[in-house]
């Protein structure tokens, strides 16, 4: 088994455990997850001074601004997930419609919205992740990201699968379990200290109320966007999202 940390990044903690017999293998992917890790990082961490978004939330203009290729192509994922959650998955969180790109370039208007990836950029990351490491044939991993994005492979070597158990943040008490087998979990909602940060952008109102969302997918990347907008989506918008979205398990709890 082997074990690799980074004890902030994107925000948060990320833990990765792989189990594989060639630990020259273990040894030679693990340089390789912390650079894609801190590359995505460099473009997609708004508080970061220095990333990719950062510079452009600062370069609002009346002119095109020239992006990355790899900005461009989550761009173009941010654009389709806006469209399949209708309009409740939003980087913006006012109007993605109001930022033009294409050909490498970004518009953003001087008084319009900045970007915005925090719900977006670790389901991402995970996804890389985990096609790197199907890529590599190992077939059991279990990826930590703050306890609120994690990835199970396979399974744990004394068990069927990875077991998570997701707690009430306000007393600790326990709300669900999930065995994780080729699955990702995604969690969100409001905490004691960090309540009232999950925004609905078609209302411009915050979620305040003691509640919390999971997702079970076999997509780390709709995982985490979904997760959010379970929070802020009404029972009729949830119904709809089941219709885009057939193979998640999505749950809502009162805490």
């Amino acid at each position: 088994m082997f074990h690799g940390f980074i004890p902030h990044i994107m925000g948060t903690r990320f833990d990765i455990l792989i189990i594989h017999s060639d630990f020259t293998l273990l040894n030679r992917i693990w340089p390789v997850i912390i650079n894609e890790i801190e590359h995505l990082d460099k473009i997609l961490n708004r508080f970061d001074p220095k990333s990719e978004v950062s510079r452009l939330n600062s370069l609002k203009s009346q002119s095109p601004i020239p992006i990355s290729t790899e900005l461009e192509e989550i761009l173009q994922l941010c654009q389709y997930y806006y469209e399949r959650t209708f309009h409740l998955f939003d980087i913006t969180m006012k109007d993605f419609s109001l930022i033009k790109f294409g050909n490498r370039h970004i518009f953003l208007p001087a008084l319009g919205p900045t970007l915005d990836f925090g719900g977006f950029a670790k389901g991402y990351a995970l996804k890389k992740i985990k096609e790197f490491i199907e890529q590599e044939n190992i077939n059991h991993a279990f990826v930590n990201f703050g306890n609120s994005s994690i990835l199970g492979m396979g399974h744990h070597p004394y068990g069927d699968s990875w077991r998570v158990s997701f707690l009430n943040p306000y007393n600790q008490s326990l709300l669900n379990e999930f065995n994780l087998k080729n699955t990702t979990l995604s969690t969100s909602g409001n905490t004691l200290q960090y309540t009232g940060h999950i925004m609905n952008p078609l209302t411009g109102l915050f979620n305040e109320q003691r509640k919390a969302s999971s997702i079970i997918s076999t997509d780390p990347l709709e995982a985490e966007i979904l997760s959010t907008v379970w929070m802020i989506a009404n029972k009729e918008q949830q119904q709809l999202l089941t219709e885009n979205f057939k193979d998640i398990q999505a749950t809502l709890y009162d805490l």
